[in-house]
């Protein structure tokens, strides 16, 4: 559950339009695409406007203490610096987080996620992820003709 928990919290924390995906199957799918790949920016366009200004307002942090933040990202064996941390995009940290060692050691084999039913109701929708046997339940929006995911995917 760990694995899936933190697989599911780095598609949304470590992150307008999700690439022309339809259903929100296909935008699960696409954020877990984009976790494997280690494609920040892809991953934020699979994103709610909310959790995408949830995520900009943590790098906005990140950066009016930029010396602190890069120091502390080094004790999670991500090496920035101060000046990269003033011009990073939420995206880059995403990316940056995805590349980390300690991230590395910790996410799972996406070969092995499966993506099980998906249930639309109006413009909400859950789609189940299942992976080494533990199902979570994934939360989607729909904002102007599209699916995002809604929030933190199960965090």
């Amino acid at each position: 559950m760990k694995k899936l928990a933190l697989a599911l919290a780095a598609v949304f924390v470590l992150a307008m339009a999700c690439g022309g995906a339809s259903t929100p199957d296909a935008v699960v799918k696409k954020a877990i695409d984009a976790m494997e790949n280690k494609d920040g920016n892809a991953l934020i366009s699979c994103l709610s406007a909310e959790a995408v200004e949830e995520l900009n307002a943590q790098v906005e942090e990140m950066k009016a203490a930029p010396e602190e933040s890069a120091a502390f990202m080094a004790m999670m064996g991500i090496e920035v610096t101060a000046e990269e941390i003033e011009n990073m995009s939420a995206g880059d940290f995403i990316t940056k987080l995805f590349e980390s060692p300690m991230m590395a050691d910790e996410l799972p084999d996406f070969s092995t996620i499966e993506i099980g039913e998906t249930v639309i109701d109006g413009e909400t929708a859950t789609v189940e992820v299942t992976l080494e046997g533990e199902t979570d339940t994934v939360e989607l929006v729909l904002e102007d003709g599209q699916w995002k995911l809604g929030d933190m995917m199960g965090m």
